[in-house]
């Protein structure tokens, strides 16, 4: 129990830091995305130099979800929950590793009877199936077994739990199990701290098992590891089963062309780099495009604005006047002013909750320029935020 503790408060310092610096990374991040994307525009470059710009959008969005897994790990990323069955969730993820794994390694599958609903995040899930999977490929490097079981386990509150910080009712159990080469006993009270790795230097950069680890924990779960040296490890997640119903699949409706832009958008962003990126891209649509670089240069540029302003779009963490106390401001003369809010940091559920009743758009940096658009033509439209 003790170790558990002292691990959960390294993780936790570790992730005030990694949130800390989410926003000016993303900001950077956002910059360099935008700005490559519009040099690709330009008609006389090379086809060489494009592929060289291309080249740098693909590193930059390798960054960005390299800032993501730590914001995993820190339980500060954002998470789109809804409820979904693990078992077919599980299967379509098995015959996906069954393309990717090498063939000497079988997958096996065992579930016991009944319902595996839980309320998760796909995306998120699919991470943490993949990296437990990786990392089993890496210790059975001649081949082996690897195999998933779901189970079921109920929490009697007047019992003690199987780990601490469980609460009583139903749960889900997903094993991971390998034959590979095990874990290092000295290892293990640090397998889940970020940027500890058993692995050479240049085969990974520690982060997968504390981004499994994140997820988890995201998720209101829990996750064990057991192993000896040469004797394969088991991974088990608990997950809290859910009791809503898991919604059924519909057909989207067929989105019609973007059009061209006409209105008057508002930009508010301190980062010169990206508030110029964003100005390009806009205009490049058709927009018309005001800028400023916090709150009160919004307001006041507002106020004197003889044209009437469509949309604003502003970051939240601003100096002086932030993106939320902005739009208070605004919404004190004009209460039907369309907006849409640009974060660098991780927007927590009851944040996001608050921006879908007043109907605001989120955007989280870094975003590229087809999303910044998308965002911007359904804002103006009144689509409500999805």
């Amino acid at each position: 129990v003790q170790a558990r503790i002292e691990q959960q408060g390294r993780l936790a310092a570790v992730g005030q830091m990694a949130a800390g610096i989410a926003h000016d990374f993303n900001n950077i991040m956002g910059a360099i995305v935008l700005l490559s994307q519009l040099l690709t525009r330009t008609e006389e470059l090379s086809k060489r130099n494009r592929e060289r710009v291309e080249t740098v959008i693909e590193q930059a969005r390798h960054a960005s979800r390299l800032i993501r897994q730590i914001l995993d790990f820190s339980r500060s990323s954002v998470t789109e929950r809804e409820p979904m069955d693990l078992l077919p969730f599980l299967k379509e993820g098995i015959k996906l590793l069954e393309r990717t794994l090498p063939e000497t390694i079988n997958l096996r599958l065992s579930v016991e009877p009944g319902e595996y609903v839980v309320n998760a995040d796909l995306s998120q899930l699919q991470q943490v199936l993949m990296n437990l999977a990786l990392n089993a490929r890496d210790a059975m490097p001649e081949g082996g077994e690897l195999r998933f079981s779901l189970g079921h386990l109920t929490v009697d509150e007047k019992q003690p739990p199987p780990l601490p910080g469980m609460a009583s009712g139903e749960w889900h159990r997903l094993t991971v199990t390998d034959t590979g080469s095990g874990i290092p006993a000295e290892a293990l009270p640090y397998i889940f701290d970020p940027f500890f790795t058993t692995k050479a230097p240049d085969q990974g950069t520690g982060l997968g098992l504390s981004q499994v680890h994140g997820i988890v924990k995201q998720h209101d779960g829990e996750i064990t590891v057991e192993s000896r040296g040469g004797q394969g490890t088991t991974f088990t997640l608990y997950l809290p089963a859910e009791t809503s119903p898991v919604q059924a699949e519909t057909v989207p409706l067929q989105q019609l062309p973007t059009s061209k832009g006409m209105e008057t958008i508002l930009v508010v962003e301190d980062n010169a780099a990206v508030q110029q990126a964003i100005q390009e891209i806009l205009e490049n649509a058709g927009y018309r495009v005001m800028t400023a670089a916090n709150g009160d240069e919004a307001l006041s540029l507002f106020r004197q604005a003889d044209q009437c302003i469509d949309l604003v779009v502003s970051d939240i963490v601003m100096p002086g006047m932030g993106g939320m106390e902005l739009l208070r401001a605004l919404w004190a003369t004009q209460p039907h002013l369309k907006a849409i809010l640009m974060t660098g940091y991780p927007l927590q559920e009851d944040d996001r909750e608050q921006l879908q009743q007043q109907t605001v758009r989120w955007i989280q940096k870094p975003f590229d320029g087809t999303e910044l658009t998308e965002q911007v033509r359904a804002a103006l439209e009144g689509r409500p935020p999805s």
